[in-house]
């Protein structure tokens, strides 16, 4: 009971976030405009800063384990190739190839990673769940980069089923201007040496990274129509049982084959059970794929989540796995 009380608590206060956003747009207080400059807003400052605070923080010294990570990272990639194949079967439009990909393969895990190890475990539990931030979440943002780089079009050709030449130049170029990869990175850099943050830079980084997720959530909301769902819906829907209900159950029985327990396999559950990050639809409206149906994921995941995380669980805990 107190897992689903977490589970409501946890998911809960984004939904009624995206449904004040959706509110305001109805009432006029938001407009396209306003979500559009906010979009920007969130993606060149208010998710860096949060991303560079929290990989910051990340203690690099504790246990390392390299079969944890090893099988996370493969894992990531074998989400990633596997829609990769499996996306052009169905989706014509190159841009919703790029949207449907990264809202499958990047989870919310930066949100509730943590909280939820630490509720299952307790603090001392957190160890494998910490471990993974640093190198998972780079790697989300540097993946994400590359493929909506490559599926992104001009927009007279977002329905192009021919790819985009793209240089190694151009793609290079995408790379490093990309203000989350470069938070991500930058964070490990200082991290690793131990380079010391003055408490004025600490404090406003919090501050401003406490903007992030509520802001993203009001956008969410206030580009939300209910016009675009027809023709995405299916997609939508789609995406979302790949994300929080044959993800889970697929890579949590290979890990559970692999030999992993306890906190080692929660970690891994919340990894790829946890709902389309919040980041993938900042991204998705500021590097050309679609949006729309990047948020109804977002929103369907983030929903259907808070019944999957608590059923996953609860099955993992009656197996004595976790």
């Amino acid at each position: 009971m107190d897992l689903l009380l977490f589970s409501f608590n946890a998911i809960s206060p984004l939904i009624l976030i995206v449904a004040l956003g959706y509110i305001l747009q109805r009432v006029g207080i938001i407009d396209d405009h306003f979500v559009n400059k906010a979009n920007i807003l969130c993606f060149k400052v208010a998710f860096p800063v949060q991303l560079f605070k929290n990989i910051y923080e990340i203690d690099f010294q504790q246990d390392f384990n390299p079969a944890l990570l090893g099988f996370a990272i493969t894992m990531v990639f074998a989400v990633v190739f596997a829609t990769l194949l499996l996306a052009p079967r169905f989706i014509h439009s190159r841009a919703q190839r790029g949207a449907f990909i990264q809202a499958v393969f990047r989870g919310n895990f930066l949100l509730l990673g943590l909280a939820l190890a630490n509720n299952l475990f307790g603090v001392e539990g957190t160890a494998p769940a910490s471990m993974l931030l640093p190198v998972v979440i780079p790697l989300y943002n540097l993946i994400a980069v590359v493929l909506l780089t490559y599926y992104a079009a001009p927009a007279l050709e977002q329905s192009s089923l021919e790819p985009p030449r793209i240089s190694i130049r151009q793609l290079g170029l995408e790379l490093v201007k990309n203000p989350l990869l470069d938070a991500s990175l930058l964070a490990m850099a200082l991290s690793l040496a131990q380079v010391p943050l003055p408490p004025f830079v600490r404090t406003t980084a919090t501050d401003i990274g406490k903007l992030a997720t509520p802001l993203a959530l009001l956008l969410l909301g206030g580009q939300f129509k209910f016009q675009s769902l027809e023709g995405k819906l299916r997609l939508a829907l789609a995406a979302t049982a790949l994300r929080i209900v044959l993800l889970p159950l697929l890579i949590t029985s290979l890990a559970v084959l692999a030999g992993f327990r306890g906190p080692e396999l929660g970690a891994l559950f919340v990894l790829f059970s946890s709902p389309t990050a919040i980041t993938s639809f900042i991204m998705a409206k500021n590097m050309a794929s679609d949006a729309e149906l990047t948020g109804q994921i977002v929103v369907l995941t983030t929903m259907g989540s808070g019944i999957t995380l608590f059923i996953g669980v609860l099955l993992l805990k009656s197996f004595q796995l976790i």
